[in-house]
């Protein structure tokens, strides 16, 4: 560990349950940089016995790890809490994590970044890059679901070093998709001064810290460069955020992360964009309701979507569902137990 009265350039995150083998490659893999400059965090959010002898002999093994086990909790402590943890035990200057499940695919990832940020003639608040994906199977995930869409439109006028450029949230949110935290990188002051991750949050917690990160920044980097490899959860298990909640509480979550943006956003194209997204949340939220035969409840939902964004073909599914709960008025719980 780096004393605290020479803080290393950066901090590396990694957040890691029940997870020992897929983690020591990850870890592996950030060891393996180039960069010297660094220290490395794990937060081990609670495990089982067999687990945690493991985590125990990796931290035996890598002695120049920082380890910190929290107390164990059925459910975790969420990546959020964990992330933020890790940060507070951290001290370097820039912030870097990395998912337990995914690696470094690059040893040369940190050189990089570090000169794309030295390069800059002002303070780095934000650095996003690229990562490829694979699925359980090992198939290679060929569709756009990040901010890689962005390259073909990157105007070469506001390159900085290498391949990274000045971007800002406008040109972000033009994207399809979100940066991955894996591919996120934060000046630590101005991690602070977000608040760092929302511990309320346990599902979409990367999009939200992304929604809030792009509209508070000032200097923006987006590198072309592919970093890191993202193993896709197999959704057959309950081990990861994207299986362990029900489609509806998905949907709670993601609706508060667009709420959040709209109420508290300062820039306008960001706002603009939360009220779209949250629009298309709303219809989503419907349409499962809808199919659980929870008609009221889709109405609901169906008329909050309508208000936002109106058109006839959303009118008329409002009605239809209206009409569904009208017909079909649905019990309370405790009448339908009895």
């Amino acid at each position: 560990m780096v004393p605290m009265d020479n803080p290393p350039f950066f901090s590396i995150i990694i957040s890691t349950r029940n997870r020992p083998e897929l983690f020591q490659t990850a870890l592996e893999s950030v060891l393996a940089q180039s960069f010297l400059d660094k220290e490395v965090i794990v937060v081990i959010d609670g495990s089982t016995d067999d687990n945690l002898t493991r985590y125990s002999g990796l931290e035996q093994r890598f002695t120049d790890v920082g380890f910190f086990p929290l107390e164990h909790r059925d459910n975790g402590h969420g990546q959020s809490y964990t992330m933020n943890y890790g940060v507070c035990r951290s001290s370097g200057k820039y912030l870097c994590f990395l998912d337990d499940d995914d690696n470094w695919t690059d040893n040369e990832y940190l050189q990089r970044l570090f000169e794309s940020i030295e390069a800059s003639n002002t303070p780095v608040d934000l650095h996003y890059s690229n990562q490829k994906a694979r699925f359980s199977d090992g198939r290679a995930q060929t569709e756009k679901v990040w901010i890689e869409d962005l390259i073909p439109r990157l105007d070469p006028d506001f390159r900085n070093h290498g391949q990274s450029y000045f971007v800002d949230a406008s040109f972000l949110l033009s994207s399809k998709g979100f940066a991955h935290l894996n591919c996120s990188v934060f000046r630590r002051d101005f991690y602070d001064a977000i608040g760092g991750m929302d511990e309320s949050i346990r599902y979409e917690n990367d999009r939200d810290i992304y929604i809030r990160s792009i509209d508070a920044a000032d200097c923006i980097l987006y590198s072309t460069h592919y970093m890191s490899l993202h193993n896709i959860p197999d959704t057959s298990k309950k081990d990861n955020m994207s299986t362990v909640n029900s489609e509806i509480e998905k949907k709670l979550y993601q609706l508060r992360v667009y709420d959040k943006g709209i109420s508290l956003s300062r820039k306008s194209s960001v706002i603009r964009f939360c009220c779209m997204a949250k629009v298309y949340e709303l219809k989503h939220a419907a349409s499962i309701l809808s199919h659980s035969n929870r008609h009221r409840s889709a109405a609901h939902y169906a008329k909050a979507a309508l208000i936002s964004g109106f058109n006839l073909r959303w009118l008329a599914y409002t009605i239809y569902l209206v009409g569904k709960s009208l017909l079909n008025p649905e019990r309370s719980s405790r009448e339908a137990s009895r």
